[in-house]
């Protein structure tokens, strides 16, 4: 199964980005990939057209070294702060690594911990967002400390308008 979630107007988690999936990432209108599986990318920028494919590759199941995550995230703020930007995070199966990344990410932008977790398993059935094996105390701190100082004020509030109905 090859599935891909919205998470907000902009944002969009998942399985590896494939070939089998690129039909779906075209119709989703996806402009840039951020992939954090272990697995090197698939796709290329003449693909989609696709204007942005990165990857940061971060182990699963293994605590996340605070340089590692903020790289990510600085990488995946560039990505969703483009101008009408539509942003795939994935890795392999979608479910620790991406899941747990964007909620970071949620949450380095000022969303609540809960709240972005909740934000995240309401739109994706599998995901495990915040994962204990992948996450501490220290990294979630560093990450928010992070996000404050160079996320906020958040220049495409947009991004995280929620999903029309």
């Amino acid at each position: 199964m090859f599935t891909m979630f919205q998470i907000t107007r902009h944002i969009w988690l998942g399985r590896f980005a494939s070939r089998l999936l690129l039909d779906n990432l075209q119709e989703a209108r996806i402009t840039h990939i951020v992939n954090v599986g272990e697995s090197t990318p698939q796709l290329q920028l003449s693909d989609g057209p696709f204007r942005r494919i990165e990857w940061t590759p971060i182990e699963d199941l293994v605590p996340m070294q605070i340089p590692l995550a903020i790289s990510s995230l600085t990488i995946l703020h560039e990505c969703i702060c483009d101008a009408d930007s539509n942003d795939y995070v994935h890795c392999v199966a979608g479910q620790n690594r991406s899941p747990t990344i964007l909620w970071l990410y949620l949450t380095a932008c000022g969303l609540e911990l809960t709240a972005a977790k909740r934000l995240i398993e309401s739109h994706s059935y599998d995901a495990i967002p915040g994962h204990p094996k992948l996450t501490t105390t220290a990294l979630v701190a560093a990450v928010i400390s992070h996000g404050s100082a160079t996320f906020l004020p958040y220049p495409r509030p947009l991004a995280f308008q929620p999903i029309p109905s």
